[in-house]
């Protein structure tokens, strides 16, 4: 696979991502952690979605540094730059709905969740297997997952901090905002989508550069 067909399928992936997280945000039965602690940080401040998920994503990067990972200085703003993209991705469509249709009753909203789950996954699984550079949640569970040698516990805690986040915003707000349903099954299936999509989509590893004898 050319590069130019790999940085296309890596937008194209960014932006099915977003898709998934606006229909389960549209949804309100509960959001993917960083999104559920997004919409959180949106209801207490004038801050939309997108925007507390680029805030977010940039204390996240700033807390990975702060473990003592180093990244270049073009890798942090190729990174910043896909978060922008992201948030700003998340809000176009979040817009989209309200100015199409907002489901209002419990089966719709769940059909919402179940069209969005599996589209995170794949843009997950897509995003993963060409892996240019990565946001920054991804860098502070890697760091993590150094810190405490354990890919288990490391990944827990990443995903921890976000929900945490949702949690003391949702008892500043005296209700659940972001979590729900949806987010522990997100938790559960999210996994497992992921490698059913990487099975069903491979991405062609880049042929090795010939050297020459």
């Amino acid at each position: 696979m050319s590069q130019q067909k790999r940085i296309v399928i890596y937008l194209f992936s960014i932006l099915i991502n977003a898709l998934g997280n606006s229909f389960m945000v549209t949804a309100s039965i509960g959001s993917a952690p960083w999104t559920s602690a997004s919409e959180a940080v949106a209801a207490i401040s004038p801050l939309t979605v997108g925007l507390a998920i680029i805030v977010l994503h940039v204390l996240a990067l700033i807390a990975t540094l702060f473990l003592g990972s180093r990244f270049s200085w073009w890798t942090i703003v190729l990174s910043f730059a896909l978060v922008v993209l992201f948030g700003a991705a998340i809000d176009f469509f979040l817009s989209i709905h309200q100015l199409i249709y907002t489901p209002q009753g419990l089966w719709m909203r769940a059909v919402y969740m179940l069209i969005g789950m599996p589209l995170i996954s794949l843009g997950l699984a897509l995003y993963l297997q060409i892996g240019f550079v990565l946001m920054p949640p991804d860098y502070l569970m890697k760091s993590l997952i150094s810190r405490f040698k354990s890919t288990s516990l490391g990944a827990t805690i990443s995903l921890g901090i976000p929900f945490v986040i949702a949690c003391l915003f949702s008892l500043i707000e005296r209700e659940l905002i972001g979590i729900g349903v949806g987010t522990f099954i997100f938790l559960l299936l999210n996994g497992p989508l992921i490698e059913w999509f990487q099975q069903l989509f491979p991405i062609t590893a880049r042929p090795p550069k010939r050297t020459s004898s």
